[in-house]
């Protein structure tokens, strides 16, 4: 991929994902005006649809598999960084906003669309080469839950709210709905429905009733106006406006992007209720004071932050919402009638929650407007919980009725009971799952390995949302029907109950497969930060003992045995490597890895060598060491060997670190050691 593809990567990257989003709703929205909007602002020479169809393989089952190449080479580089393909799910997003009726198309109509706006002709690129492009939002919305916020709130939809005859393309619908004015506009609707003492917030489906009883789609775009006049698509819409309405904070503007959101959250501890804020951006401070004196103090190393200032939950605060707002920050809380609490892993103790979580207990508070939705969903759908608590608890807000424990056991059953029910607990949706994925277990030694747990302590499988559930689990090859009712049910699959042999596992879900280990033992050594031996100069021991800092540990003497006092001073080996180089590095064949710093240029040099053209290059010195050294430039790695030897790269250093940049630079060299290099960072990753 070119510079230019880089460049609209990052652009969007930093415009649509940037960390300014940090807890506000994230919407995708690129059309034609947005595209010249960023070329102009950012500098950017060619036109977008122009830098993607330029890579496209036409005329091939996969047309779209060098951004995909390309979406790994960078994934290797930075495995949180934003997933790099925006480029081309930003021209699916244009060709959607594009959808409307005219002479030659239906409204429907979008692989035309996309195809036309990528190679200037309808017919190249059909719905059997979208598949892909249906993935890529997929690990999309993945990512971006990952990031648990901190790079915006996902909106991309499950693929259980798309239309089945949208599955693929209703990623990229469901992100040109609603342009920046028609979200600009949503706090102006909400305020006015609020004005008649509606309780909040709203079920979609009530507000979209809302804005056609008042005549308020002419306020909004022409594409949501298209939109919620198809059945098909019109919930997916409903759900969209209904999960902004609940993350309104009552004011005359949604949050803007730049300032970050801090979430305020109730806290059940101790018999009393209290709040607490969340914060999802990445700079963390230790003391945030707001206006009117609320001050938030950092709860330990967490995005927790104990709030004081502010008067204590109870039915007014819970009914008026709260904001207060700070230097870039906004602490807030929209107005609620539903309080669904859960267990916080960081904290230890219940806090309010977004959303239901399926086999998890639940505290349940609902104002009297609404217990009689919490009751229906409760009868429908619950496990436990479903009669009210009538036991007089002075923390319970007056008037509010309360049941506890609320625990759900069947995903699938909850999620139809949440699509019928009315008011603001059809809104608390369990959180979409877009991929096979490991949740809890008990980890033995994450700095060994990440996926290491202890022997009958194995993690939950979590299984990807789907309209109908095809695939088949396996765990090691094998089916496992003891696993089926937990996977009828939409529940975490528990692992624990297969009884597993120490070892390696997998586990696969159709055209997936993740793998763990279990042990009954991790043998962890501990650091050293600290050496006592002999330091050596000039070949000489010294006569009494000394710590040891890192740079006399080499040639130090540690342990009782001096004899190999002298030195063996191997060969210097002189390397020129190029000053031009985005990045050089050496990879010992011990498993260490270093990155070679260019130095500074000599004064000497713009007097003696005006015209010395670029690039120059600079020596790199290797004594006692050998290895392979790389060096990038224009995005490909070229390699030279330094007394290459036989790779053994568990001996020292980072092994992984190491492995990750030999794979990196895997086509370095056509050379057979190159080739061995290789072939061992193939064996650690594994």
């Amino acid at each position: 991929m070119d510079h230019s593809y880089q460049q609209w990567q990052d652009v969007l990257a930093e415009e649509f994902f940037g960390r300014q989003h940090a807890g506000h709703p994230t919407l995708f929205y690129v059309d034609d005006d947005v595209e010249q909007e960023l070329r102009h602002g950012y500098g950017l020479d060619e036109p977008l649809a122009r830098c993607v169809g330029r890579f496209l393989r036409l005329g091939t089952a996969e047309p779209y598999s060098a951004m995909e190449d390309y979406r790994w080479r960078r994934r290797q580089q930075d495995k949180d960084g934003v997933p790099a393909f925006l480029p081309l799910l930003a021209c699916s997003v244009m060709a959607a906003s594009r959808m409307v009726n005219d002479r030659n198309h239906r409204a429907t109509a979008y692989h035309a669309r996309f195809s036309e706006l990528l190679t200037g002709d309808e017919r190249q690129l059909g719905s059997h080469h979208y598949e892909p492009i249906s993935r890529m939002w997929q690990v999309l919305a993945s990512w971006q839950h990952s990031q648990k916020g901190a790079r915006g709130l996902c909106t991309l939809p499950a693929p259980a709210d798309l239309p089945s005859n949208r599955s693929m393309i209703g990623y990229a619908q469901s992100q040109a709905l609603l342009s920046g004015a028609d979200r600009s506009f949503m706090p102006k609707l909400f305020r006015s429905l609020r004005e008649y003492g509606t309780t909040w917030p709203l079920p979609g489906e009530t507000l979209l009733a809302q804005i056609e009883i008042r005549g308020m789609e002419q306020h909004f775009s022409k594409g949501f106006r298209n939109a919620l006049q198809e059945e098909e698509f019109r919930p997916f819409l409903a759900k969209l406006i209904g999960n902004y309405a609940a993350s309104w904070d009552g004011s005359d503007e949604l949050v803007p992007t730049g300032v970050t959101r801090a979430e305020l959250l109730v806290r059940l501890d101790a018999g009393r209720l209290s709040w607490v804020a969340r914060l999802r951006s990445a700079e963390q401070e230790k003391r945030i004071e707001l206006k009117g004196g609320v001050v938030l103090e950092q709860l330990g190393d967490t995005a927790y932050y104990g709030v004081t200032g502010l008067p204590a939950p109870n039915a007014d605060t819970l009914a008026r919402g709260i904001r207060r707002d700070g230097d870039k920050l906004v602490l807030s809380r929209p107005s609620c009638s539903v309080l669904v609490l859960a267990r916080d892993d960081v904290l230890g103790v219940w806090t309010t929650t977004d959303a239901f979580r399926p086999a998890e207990a639940h505290v349940v508070l609902a104002a009297p407007t609404a217990q009689r939705d919490v009751q229906r969903l409760l009868d429908k759908a619950a496990t436990t919980g479903r009669s009210a608590d009538t036991s007089k608890l002075a923390w319970v807000p007056q008037g509010w009725s309360m049941h506890k424990p609320v625990t759900f056991d069947d995903a699938v059953t909850l999620r139809r009971a949440l699509q019928e029910v009315q008011g603001a607990v059809g809104l608390l949706q369990p959180p979409a799952q877009f991929k096979l994925r490991l949740e809890g277990g008990l980890k033995l030694a994450p700095s060994l390995d990440p996926h290491l747990y202890l022997r009958g302590g194995e993690p939950h499988v979590i299984l990807p949302d789907a309209m109908e559930r095809t695939g088949t689990l396996r765990v090691d090859g094998k089916e496992r029907p003891e696993l089926g009712k937990a996977i009828a049910a939409g529940r975490p699959v528990p692992l624990a109950a297969l009884r597993l042999e120490p070892g390696r596992h997998t586990v696969s879900y159709a055209d997936t497969q993740i793998g763990f280990a279990t042990a009954d033992q991790a043998v962890v050594e501990p650091k050293m930060t600290k050496v006592c031996g002999f330091t050596v100069l000039d070949g000489k021991a010294s006569e009494s003992p000394s710590l040891l800092g890192e740079q006399a540990l080499p040639t130090g003497i540690t342990g009782a045995d001096c004899t190999s006092a002298m030195p063996r001073r191997a060969a210097a080996v002189m390397e020129l490597c190029r000053r031009d180089a985005d990045a050089v590095l050496f990879a010992a064949a011990d498993g260490r890895l270093w990155t070679v710093e260019v130095p500074e240029q000599p004064d000497w040099w713009t007097e003696r060598l005006p015209d010395t053209p670029a690039p120059l290059r600079f020596e790199a010195e290797f004594q006692g060491i050998g290895g392979w050294l790389l060096e990038r430039r224009s995005g490909r790695w070229k390699g030279h060997p330094v007394n290459p030897g036989t790779p053994k790269p568990k001996s020292a250093g980072n092994p992984r670190a190491w492995a990750r940049a030999v794979l990196n630079a895997h086509q370095a060299s056509v050379e057979p050691s190159w080739a061995e290099y290789v072939q061992a960072a193939k064996e650690l990753d594994r």
